[in-house]
């Protein structure tokens, strides 16, 4: 293997978030996390070499960047999901969550409602409620196996005060990847209601069956506003970073966003934010491309494993992301109780379902971006916990 997926990195000695916001340690036994969506990789040698080159210079003050961020992002959305851009349609922004914080207080006002498709990322209600505006909520309807949008009831959460729809796309948690089909359906919906589009995608590059299509490129057939978040932070596990993208349409729209940037006091661009796109996009396709296939082998093993090995779990159909939303109500426990026992009796600290609204009740999600032996002896013991519960 040309890169090192299979090394086990101790990251237990470091600062980072998943092994150190909550306690891991279990009658004496470290619980192995798998909740927060970065991976347990090192980055591309292209991406350490570049941030390696610009400690080097010694200096870390204000910055500004130049056409190779444009360029860099131009060349991975054109060459990765065909879509064409101009640098007026690229807005910097410092994470993705505080690029929607931007966008809601640019185009809606204080109580105005958001509508979103739920289970959905957790931060999305965080951001909404945080500026003040209200979250209204739409369950995604389960169809064959697969969520799909339930538009008869987006329409019955309308109201006056609505004004806009955040997608994800691909979905998190659930894995969907939405089709052509249910895109049109969507900017239609917004087009009868006069709402505009936000749409998270900073999951796209991990579509494992399907296609991705980007929101942009149907929002403009039906004149209906629309602004994409994307990021190299999940397809290149540099999140910590701090760098994402907004897609808008034009100067003008990148203005206005701009100028509320500004009332906000928005930092500068971030001192690595160049040289880590840059490196990413141009630089680490063969390293994204050999991450991909690694985990979508993981994927393809935890899903079989599951299916084989334990009947009380079950996998909605999962097209994209190296998180894995699982079913857990055949345990037929209280969510407190399902989440105490994939810590005690599993050895395993997923995400609780309730992180992504009322709708995630009775799930767990997991995240498989870690070496494929740590995966294995995570599921035998996901095993061992529950043959034990079947006794």
């Amino acid at each position: 293997m040309k890169y090192q997926f299979d090394d086990t990195i101790d990251r237990s000695r470091t600062n980072s978030f998943k092994w150190k916001a909550k306690n891991l340690e279990n009658s004496g036994k470290v619980l192995y996390p798998m909740w927060v969506a970065d991976m347990e990789f090192s980055v591309s040698p292209a991406i350490a070499k570049r941030l390696s080159e610009r400690v080097e210079e010694g200096v870390f003050g204000y910055e500004l960047l130049s056409d190779k961020y444009y360029d860099a992002v131009k060349y991975w959305l054109k060459k990765r999901h065909g879509c064409s851009l101009e640098n007026d349609d690229i807005l910097y922004c410092a994470g993705s969550m505080s690029g929607l914080s931007a966008v809601l207080q640019t185009f809606t006002e204080k109580n105005d409602e958001i509508l979103v498709n739920v289970p959905v990322y957790g931060n999305f209600y965080n951001v909404i409620k945080g500026c003040g505006r209200i979250v209204s909520e739409s369950r995604l309807l389960e169809v064959n196996g697969r969520f799909t949008f339930d538009l008869e009831d987006m329409r019955r959460q309308v109201s006056k005060k609505t004004k806009g729809v955040l997608l994800c796309n691909p979905h998190n948690p659930t894995g969907t990847v939405w089709t052509e089909d249910e895109l049109r359906k969507i900017c239609s919906f917004c087009k009868k209601y006069n709402l505009f589009i936000i749409s998270d995608e900073v999951h796209y590059d991990f579509v494992f069956s399907g296609r991705h299509i980007m929101v942009r490129e149907i929002a403009g057939e039906y004149n209906v506003p629309a602004i994409t978040i994307i990021s190299p932070g999940k397809s290149f596990n540099v999140a910590g970073i701090q760098t994402a993208a907004l897609l808008v349409q034009g100067y003008k729209m990148k203005q206005m966003i701009k100028d509320t940037m500004s009332a906000m006091a928005y930092p500068f661009e971030h001192s690595f934010a160049q040289d880590v796109t840059v490196g990413a996009y141009l630089e680490s396709e063969d390293w994204f491309d050999a991450v991909y296939e690694y985990i979508k082998e993981n994927r393809e093993l935890t899903v079989n494993y599951i299916k084989n090995n334990l009947p009380l779990l079950r996998v909605p159909q999962s097209d994209a992301t190296y998180l894995l939303w699982i079913d857990c109500s055949a345990m037929r426990m209280t969510e407190d109780d399902i989440m105490g026992f994939w810590r005690d009796k599993c050895g395993v600290l997923p995400s609780d379902g309730r992180e992504f609204g009322e709708a995630g009740r009775q799930y767990v999600r997991l995240n498989l971006a870690c070496p494929r032996e740590n995966l294995k002896r995570v599921l035998d013991n996901i095993k061992a916990g529950f043959e034990m519960l079947c006794r």
